[in-house]
């Protein structure tokens, strides 16, 4: 049975999680570097407010997610920690195995001489 913190989501919520935080991480930086051109331009400025902030949305998208990711990762082993130290494991050691052989049972290991020296399988 797998971990009930492991098991994927029964709600629709946060289906495509994934694609929209990519989508986020491209089209910020993409807005704010809009946002720079156009002071750019009314500044008269070359290309560097466009670029930094850019740049500045990126990055604090890229540390916005990693915190996130960091966040949900120590939620998900602290329960897991939880579970396992509630869990008990059996330390006593394994029963001995009585491996003798059944009654009547022998293992033959002479060969017969015809077959061991034309070079063919021994037969028992």
């Amino acid at each position: 049975m797998r971990n009930p913190v492991l098991r994927k989501q029964t709600q629709s919520i946060g289906n495509d999680d994934g694609f929209a935080k990519a989508v986020e991480i491209v089209v910020t930086p993409g807005i704010f570097a809009a946002l720079g051109w156009l002071l750019d331009k009314s500044f008269g400025s070359g290309p560097w407010l466009a670029f930094s902030l850019g740049l500045v949305a990126f990055l604090t998208k890229i540390t916005a997610e990693w915190c996130r990711y960091s966040g949900r990762m120590a939620n998900i082993e602290a329960d897991m920690k939880s579970e396992r130290a509630s869990a008990k494991i059996d330390l006593t050691p394994p029963e001995e195995i009585y491996d003798a052989l059944p009654t009547g049972v022998t293992l033959n290991t002479e060969t017969r001489e015809d077959e061991d020296e034309s070079g063919g399988e021994a037969r028992w």
